[in-house]
């Protein structure tokens, strides 16, 4: 089912709480819509704080504000299941498929891994607007200058031409970070670590929709 697109849809909680001898009032707020006109209806779910007395705000700065996840946690423990949810939207979690396979994987921002070295190609700009030619640099040997003095004249200088590139640095596998962008709190280190993870997001991405329109709709937000 296609999700309808709605330009604000939101909700709020309220609770007022002490701590320390202070008052405070949090109000946690759930939206599902798309006020960022960017034609996904996304779930956000954020909060603020404020110092309160006899029920009223008190002063113009929040205490703190945003995803404060944790004090929506503590204070609203009936939202938990919700923050998983957060910056979700109606075609799956933000850059799904990408940001998992990225910290799940062992390839750097380049997509190299430690050690790989990709020779650089021209592009467009360059070499006569011929793109793609392999790159090379011509390397001299090590201490060599355009004069020296000697009493014998120096031996010839060999140069040599190599592939001009760059080599990648790799990265540690991210699993837990994985687990959370993905939605898939369940997922074990070899689901996330074997081949085709790429084809195992795409596969589960409908019964993970259905979880999420279930969700949106439990706060009555329109899908």
């Amino acid at each position: 089912m296609q999700s309808t697109l709605t330009k604000n849809q939101r909700c709020n909680f309220e609770k007022v709480f002490t701590e320390n001898g202070q008052d405070y009032i949090i109000i946690a707020t759930a939206r599902y819509d798309d006020k960022c006109n960017n034609g996904h209806n996304t779930f956000a779910i954020t909060g603020e704080i404020w110092k309160t007395r006899n029920g009223v705000k008190v002063g113009r700065d929040m205490e703190s504000g945003g995803c404060i996840h944790e004090d929506i946690v503590k204070h609203f423990p009936e939202l938990t299941p919700l923050i998983k949810w957060h910056l979700c939207s109606n075609d799956g979690p933000m850059h799904y498929i990408p940001n998992t396979v990225f910290l799940a994987g062992e390839r750097d921002c380049w997509g190299m891994l430690k050690g790989e070295f990709r020779q650089h190609t021209s592009r467009g700009q360059q070499n006569n607007g011929e793109a793609g030619i392999p790159n090379w640099v011509l390397e001299l040997p090590d201490r060599v200058s355009r004069d020296v003095c000697a009493t014998e004249k120096p031996a010839p200088v060999l140069c040599e031409w190599k592939a001009y590139g760059r080599t990648g640095e790799g990265k540690e596998r991210e699993l837990d970070k994985a687990r959370h962008v993905a939605v898939w709190p369940e997922a074990t280190d070899e689901e996330l670590t074997a081949p085709d993870l790429k084809e195992r997001l795409e596969a589960r991405l409908p019964k993970l929709l259905d979880n999420f329109r279930a969700a949106m709709e439990s706060l009555g937000f329109t899908y």
